[in-house]
């Protein structure tokens, strides 16, 4: 669940869930982050149309493997599972020096009637090179909702090392209303998670906020909006079966990252006998999924900017906030509220009281890279006190209007959300949360208590939440201090899936495996990978002393 758009790490990724710095090929696959990244021919238009040409005969699979999968399929689907992929260079360099390939299917926009309108679907492959030894299929999606997932396979060398990731097939499929698979575009202005501010114009402005981004998205798709209601979780899931039958296999291993971990667990619960592994990092509980889920975040960021304001007040020197963490906490606040009745200008951009509390979150989401939250809060500090400042690269992300991806992923993200399940729409009730919420958590209790745009969506889900687990064995990573999906839900994950394994990782990072290097939980993953054999039992692994220093 990448409930901010996250600015890359300036820690660099171990081995290897915006703009500037282009972060390396690994990273960019992995991180569910802002990108410039052109995606080339196969881009396919937003939209769906009836009667389509279906994909055309793919010369890598044989006709037994096509007759053995699609035998168990549905009658009513037989024409998109017997689709044979036309396999082209994938337009993106390094997926195309990885030696991938991409091509694309289609799928019905809605199941139920799979003779209606269909999507198109993209994805890239990177075959097993150790044919003798392969393992099978495994797909990907690295959170969101609503991040790219096409150049997800590039983690899993460096992560896997060479020799294991030679025994997969990596699929990385974008999502429907991602990148190569019929993007959604609302026209809307920015991301819709925002502060609901210290007092009650706060709270009407963001809940106005909110209602306008709904009536941004009524103005491009219709006012029932009843397009986007196909853009659920499970039916990401179904496409994801569909992929998985169309490339000719029985199984498919998964490995998700935050929001992709819910959308792997409910993929494992309507499709059982699919699932080889199963590899959840940075876990959604399917029961919290997304309003209360959001809520459970509160406490992890609260926490996140304690330890930054410790590490700030040590370098009091270099950042000036405060020589203590309660002068730095302090200074947080002050700059927040000032922003609340003033917007502080940022170069050529403005930042509010909804904002702040925004733009700080983006930058906390790996605990070796205090120094750029701290520097964030430095120039919002400069810019509150009257000094002309230039945006850095975090706050041009945020405060600038949205790339084109950022687009995408904001309007995927409120379409999905919707689609899967209904918010309180009642505002006093987002109200009595900030208020109760101000006393514990007074920077991040207006963010992730506020109004949720889906208060103000019309209709209903087409189908019920899905909710529970699934008996099926999976491997859980989850760090202690994640301020995106907390260890809470990680927790609450495993115990709905009473087979599964937890790994925890005492840290503060959202997003592991591939990621943030850490051996202990590294050889237990790869072990999972290759021999499909869970830990004996649950696990705790310490920060790896590298990476503890990097603080």
């Amino acid at each position: 669940m990448t409930i901010f758009h996250p600015e890359p790490s300036s820690a660099a990724s171990p081995p290897a869930l915006s703009p500037p710095a282009r972060p390396s090929a690994a990273r960019r696959g992995a991180r569910h982050v802002t990108r410039t990244l052109a995606l080339g021919a196969l881009a396919v238009a937003m939209g769906a149309t009836a009667s389509p040409t279906l994909a055309q005969p793919d010369p890598e699979r044989s006709p037994g493997q096509a007759t053995a999968v699609t035998g168990d399929d549905p009658a009513s689907l037989r024409r998109f599972t017997g689709q044979r992929p036309r396999w082209t260079a994938c337009d993106h360099k390094e997926l195309d020096e990885a030696g991938a390939r991409c091509a694309t299917i289609r799928v019905p926009l809605d199941y139920r009637n799979p003779e209606g309108r269909t999507l198109t679907i993209g994805f890239s492959r990177i075959k097993a090179t150790d044919t003798r030894n392969r393992i099978g299929l495994m797909m990907h999606n690295s959170g969101g909702p609503g991040g790219t997932t096409l150049d997800m396979p590039l983690m899993d060398a460096p992560a896997m090392g060479k020799e294991l990731a030679a025994r997969y097939d990596l699929i990385g499929m974008d999502p429907r209303g991602v990148g190569r698979s019929s993007p959604l575009r609302c026209g809307t202005s920015g991301h819709w998670l925002r502060s609901a501010g210290y007092d009650e114009e706060g709270f009407r402005a963001q809940a106005r906020y909110e209602a306008d981004l709904v009536k941004s998205c009524q103005r491009t798709y219709g006012k029932d909006l009843s397009y986007l209601q196909h853009f659920s979780t499970r039916n990401t899931a179904r496409d994801m079966d569909l992929l998985r039958a169309v490339l000719g296999e029985r199984k498919t291993s998964y490995f998700g990252i935050s929001y992709g971990t819910y959308l792997g667990a409910v993929y494992a619960r309507m499709f059982p006998a699919r699932v080889d592994r199963l590899l959840l990092d940075s876990a959604i509980d399917p029961a919290q999924w997304y309003v209360t889920g959001f809520r459970e975040a509160t406490a992890a960021n609260e926490e996140y900017l304690d330890a930054v304001a410790a590490w700030a007040a040590r370098r009091h020197g270099t950042y000036g906030l405060g020589d203590t963490a309660a002068k730095v906490r302090a200074t947080v606040e002050s700059v927040a509220r000032q922003a609340a009745r003033t917007p502080l200008k940022v170069g050529p951009y403005t930042a509010d009281g909804q904002q702040v509390p925004q733009v700080l979150g983006m930058t906390m989401a790996d605990d070796r890279d205090f120094a750029r939250t701290a520097e964030t809060i430095k120039v919002l500090h400069d810019a509150a006190r009257g000094r002309t400042v230039e945006p850095t690269e975090t706050l041009s992300a945020a405060l600038g209007p949205p790339s084109d991806e950022q687009e995408i992923q904001n309007s995927l993200q409120m379409a999905l959300q919707c689609a899967d399940r209904s918010a309180p729409r009642d505002l006093s009730w987002y109200r009595r949360n900030v208020e109760r919420s101000r006393a514990t958590a007074p920077v991040f209790g207006p963010v992730f208590n506020g109004v949720h745009p889906c208060a103000f969506w019309p209709g209903k889900p087409v189908e019920p939440p899905m909710t529970d687990g699934n008996d099926l064995p999976g491997l859980i990573v989850q760090a202690t201090g994640d301020t995106r999906t907390s260890y809470a839900n990680g927790q609450g994950l495993h115990r709905k899936m009473p087979n599964s394994r937890l790994i925890t990782l005492k840290a503060q990072v959202h997003g592991v495996y591939g990621l943030y290097l850490n051996r202990c939980v590294y050889d237990q993953v790869n072990d999972y990978l290759r021999t499909g054999d869970l830990p004996a039992r649950d696990t705790v692994c310490e920060k790896d002393p590298v990476a503890a220093a990097r603080r």
